[in-house]
């Protein structure tokens, strides 16, 4: 039988993978969206940790790695918008 496989990129990718081929209708349906729903979670979960430790870092640290401290939440979405579209050229 074929596992689930669960694909999710640093720090916050995209879930892809097929399900077993024993689960058949509604089943799958079911599997499918809450597989969904754990990734999703997953997802946001790494992307407000990231979120978090970069705000714990002191304005000269920021700089050093060029980023201003009103960049952080966009340059996490434009990092994970990248990411997710490079995967599904």
């Amino acid at each position: 039988m074929n596992a689930q496989k669960l694909e999710i990129g640093a720090p916050y990718g995209d879930a892809e993978g097929k399900l077993p081929s024993s689960f058949a209708g509604a089943n799958s349906t079911i599997i499918g969206f809450v597989t969904k729903v754990a990734a999703s979670y997953i997802r946001y979960r790494t992307f407000r940790r990231a979120e978090k430790e970069l705000h714990a870092l002191d304005d000269r640290m920021l700089n050093d790695i060029g980023l201003d401290r009103s960049e952080i939440t966009s340059s996490l979405i434009n990092a994970a918008n990248e990411r997710r579209n490079g995967w599904r050229v």
